[in-house]
């Protein structure tokens, strides 16, 4: 925690250090060889992976993912189907984003903030119209 104060952190260090640390969301554990998502299933929770590798393969694609990594948000968020099968190479340990308490707060946001999160996810998903 003194790290985290100290002001030392990058940005990207401070947002992994905040989720992983929220109370807003429970933790689960899947098991090395387990598949995480599937390319094509409709989402009710995204993850914020804090340890452990992954693969993610789409079509003929295939990288490597690890802890940092959210999965699932952008997609959850716009409604549409997952783009990637997720493949645990070890155990890992991620952070549950349930999407319909996101859902419930998103209209709670002041607008600026709604237009933020609307383009950051347009951007993650290469989309130009609104879905």
């Amino acid at each position: 925690m003194a790290i985290y104060k100290s002001g030392k952190l990058t940005s990207n260090e401070r947002l992994y250090f905040s989720l992983w640390s929220s109370k807003f969301f429970n933790t689960i554990s899947f098991s090395a060889k387990s598949k995480i998502l599937t390319q094509g299933q409709q989402l009710s929770d995204a993850y914020f992976v804090v340890k452990g590798d992954m693969l993610a393969i789409q079509g003929n694609q295939v990288e490597r993912i690890g802890p940092g990594s959210v999965l699932g948000l952008a997609e959850g968020l716009s409604g549409l189907p997952y783009n990637k099968t997720i493949l645990c190479m070890t155990p890992v340990q991620a952070r549950v984003i349930p999407l319909h308490k996101v859902d419930g707060i998103l209209p709670k946001l002041p607008p600026l903030m709604r237009q933020i999160i609307q383009t950051t996810v347009k951007r993650t998903l290469n989309l130009t119209a609104q879905k």
